[in-house]
């Protein structure tokens, strides 16, 4: 009953706060302390105490972050990243060697791998001048690395007390009490905001949101920064750490979240330096995650200097960046950290080392050039797992709904399902996602198990990338209503040239295409994907993605026909472990291939129709085809070829037939 009074004058100041000034509204809320004041001291009963408490806490919460920006409301860990089938989580200890072994072996057995447990009594560093904390690290009696990559503001150039500085500035302006306290490591180097983000932040931290403009704020900050640029000075040993590199002829990159207008201004005094670089990465070239360095942008560095992602160096000193280019798969180096706080304990290990010196790690012998090699066919992996089935399969694509309602495309998927088709090919592109996971869910629900299908998906072009190819998967998942799926591919290798999707890529596509199969393998550990594959992938591509692969791919879905045979790929592939699918096996009608005399010739001996003489044709090569078909009797048609056989000198007359002409209008050989 006592604080019944207290809620009625808390909800009128609510009501009203929008209607009377700031003065008169402070007025309110002092008079409303005294009241809530008189009646805790009035109350006798502990129950009505502890009601009046609770009431009092839940209403300051609410008044405290009304203004608070969404996106930093209730925030848990302050980033979280998925790798090696591992959650990383920023916490603030020390990773040991204990906890470094202990995570080492959860991974491996993760990745199927057998647990590779170290002796304490080898904890010590074997490369001098650094402090190994990984695995990895550990064992190394040295490093061979193909490049560098130095972070700018935390390994070269001293920037961080700069900006300190200048935010403090522009804050005591409008904060009078002097009690300012903004970090710009907290929120640049461990929350990872961007200076837009960390101004709403800090103005929300120290209650002036409601009444201070970020723009304005930011504007302050950049005016209090000018006069400091032509003053910043390089961090300790960053000189002759960058020459020790270039005697080493090892290629280095600078990576920088910052625009190149930025990084140009920050290095004026030290051009000398930025001539040493082989080449320089900014927030202009490439997606930058949070206004720190995402996997894209170091794998774009790698991709610069032809180097193998494996083989690269990073130094950083943000834990954003460490755990991006740990995604990427490179070593990575913290740099010296004299605030003690690079303290962050990752589950896939952390950085590899931990870097005390920078004057002592550039006389670091351990680190030594190593070739870029020309890769080889014979040398590239093939994939051990591939369950995928010989059989045909039913495609979706352009399978729509009739136009008069009648007849569904989860309708036509289970007619394919009834006539004996298990494998059913869909894709995000096709949004046929949902009517799939409905129609093999009511088969299930007929008697039929999840083990019976092979369901294969794929991440559109629009998707490529390390975390954007994981919420693809996800979402097809979701719309599948699945637990896991059986098969996924890339699409294509990247946007065709000249097509819209071209220009929303900011870097090379390689580098898409490296980070993409990253989060394929990573959902593999997860079980989410049974199995991973590409799409439209020529030889360039196979090899490329098999140079970098630790799971290699298991198929590649192109187009394929008698008019366009891909007699090359199909060896390549078959040679390395890797299934073909193939799409538009009729030429989709342009090219009018089941009317071709040939087939008719064939057909008639077996009593089929040309389209079935092609489908066999595929099945017999080791081809797995993806027919499309509305009608009923079609898609029965088309899965009736296991009656008959061709023989050798069919085989060879159909094979003669091809022309390489193709009836997609995208050349996949045209994509870089």
């Amino acid at each position: 009953s006592q604080a019944a009074p207290l809620r009625v004058s808390l909800a009128m100041i609510r009501a009203r706060k929008n209607r009377i000034s700031q003065v008169a509204f402070g007025t309110l809320a002092v008079a409303c302390t005294l009241v809530i004041v008189a009646i805790a001291a009035a109350g006798k009963a502990d129950g009505s105490n502890a009601a009046l408490r609770s009431a009092m806490a839940a209403s300051s919460v609410r008044m405290q972050t009304k203004s608070m920006p969404a996106m930093y409301r209730n925030q848990k860990p302050l980033f979280t990243l998925n790798q090696q089938g591992a959650t990383t989580h920023v916490m603030l200890r020390k990773p040991t060697a204990a906890r470094s072994q202990c995570m080492d072996r959860k991974v491996n057995v993760r990745a199927g791998q057998a647990p590779k447990i170290v002796s304490s009594t080898v904890m010590a560093p074997a490369i001098s001048g650094v402090d190994a904390l990984t695995m990895r690290a550990k064992q190394a009696e040295t490093m061979g690395v193909q490049a560098v990559i130095l972070d700018l503001d935390g390994v070269i150039l001293d920037y961080e007390g700069a900006a300190n500085h200048a935010l403090n500035d522009a804050l005591r302006k409008y904060n009078k009490s002097g009690n300012v306290g903004v970090d710009w490591t907290l929120h640049s180097k461990i929350m990872g905001l961007r200076i837009q983000e960390t101004a709403s932040v800090v103005l929300d931290s120290n209650r002036l949101l409601d009444r201070v403009d970020p723009e304005k704020f930011i504007q302050r900050y950049y005016e209090n920064m000018e006069p400091l640029y032509t003053d910043l000075k390089l961090h300790e040993g960053a000189e002759e750490m960058i020459k020790s590199f270039k005697a080493k002829g090892i290629p280095m990159a600078l990576a920088t979240s910052s625009s190149r207008a930025s990084m140009e201004r920050k290095m004026t005094n030290y051009q000398h330096i930025l001539d040493m670089f082989d080449c320089v990465i900014t927030g202009d070239d490439a997606s930058v995650n949070f206004g720190k360095k995402s996997p894209e942008m170091f794998l774009l560095a790698a991709e610069r200097m032809q180097a193998d992602p494996k083989k690269c160096l990073v130094l950083d000193d943000s834990p954003i960046a460490v755990a991006s280019a740990k995604a990427a798969g490179m070593y990575v180096a913290s740099v010296p950290d004299p605030q003690n706080r690079f303290t962050q304990d990752f589950t896939n290990g952390g950085p590899d080392f931990e870097v005390k010196s920078l004057k002592e790690f550039a006389k670091t012998e351990g680190i030594q050039k190593d070739e870029l090699k020309r890769v080889v066919s014979s040398d590239l992996p093939k994939a051990e797992f591939n369950d995928m089935p010989l059989s045909v399969g039913f495609g979706t694509d352009l399978i729509h709904t009739a136009t008069d309602g009648s007849l569904t495309c989860d309708d036509k998927i289970l007619q394919a399902i009834n006539a004996g088709y298990t494998l059913i090919d869909t894709a995000t592109k096709y949004e046929s996602e949902p009517d799939t996971g409905r129609a093999i869910k009511e088969a299930i629900a007929n008697g039929m198990k999840r083990e019976d299908f092979y369901v294969v998906t794929k991440v559109w072009v629009n998707d490529m990338g390390y975390a954007s190819a994981i919420e693809s998967v996800e979402k097809s998942l979701r719309r599948l209503q699945m637990d896991y799926v059986d098969l996924v591919l890339i699409h294509w290798p990247g946007p065709a040239p000249g097509k819209p999707d071209a220009q929303q890529f900011g870097f090379e596509n390689k580098a898409k295409r490296t980070l993409t199969w990253r989060a394929l393998e990573e959902m593999v550990r997860r079980g989410k994907v049974k199995s991973i594959g590409v799409a439209n992938w020529t030889i360039r591509h196979l090899k490329e993605t098999l140079s970098v692969a630790e799971i290699p791919p298991t198929v590649n879905q192109v187009e394929m026909h008698p008019y366009y045979t891909r007699t090359r790929l199909l060896n390549f592939c078959t040679d390395h472990g890797i299934k073909l699918m193939g799409y538009s096996p009729f030429g989709r009608g342009r090219l009018n291939i089941i009317n071709d005399p040939v087939m008719g010739e064939i057909g008639s001996k077996y009593d089929k129709s040309g389209a079935q003489v092609i489908l066999r044709w595929m099945i017999q090569r080791g081809v797995v085809p993806l027919p499309r078909a509305s009608s009923e009797n079609r898609i029965k048609q088309n899965f009736d070829i296991f009656d008959f056989k061709l023989t050798d000198d069919e085989m060879a007359t159909i094979d003669k037939l091809n022309g390489d002409k193709r009836s997609c209008s995208i050349d996949c050989h045209s994509i870089p």
